[in-house]
């Protein structure tokens, strides 16, 4: 199996994966709206069982968003050693 890339195409696809986090932020985001609309309505166990759960959701949100960083971030070092690597390899051969 060959795998082939250029750094153009890292920095691309570190972009569509920032790309895609902030849609996952946004549509978070919508759905905490929504969620806090209807939060009011509950009460007593229910209640406190539910903002329990809120509070999990809100940490796996954060570490999803912060793993995503951690991709793109991850492939942009990438791309700046491969960058790097190519560069040397053509002085090499001057």
């Amino acid at each position: 199996m060959s795998f082939r890339t250029t750094t153009e195409v890292m920095q691309a696809t570190a972009g569509k994966v920032d790309t895609v986090n902030d849609q996952v932020q946004s549509e978070l985001t919508r759905l905490q709206g929504t969620v806090d609309g209807v939060a009011g309505a509950w009460k007593g166990d229910a209640q406190v069982a539910f903002a329990n759960l809120m509070i999990r959701w809100h940490e796996s949100a954060r570490e999803l968003r912060q793993a995503l960083d951690g991709i793109s971030e991850n492939i942009r070092s990438n791309a700046r050693a491969f960058q790097q690597v190519e560069d040397d390899n053509i002085a090499a051969f001057r």
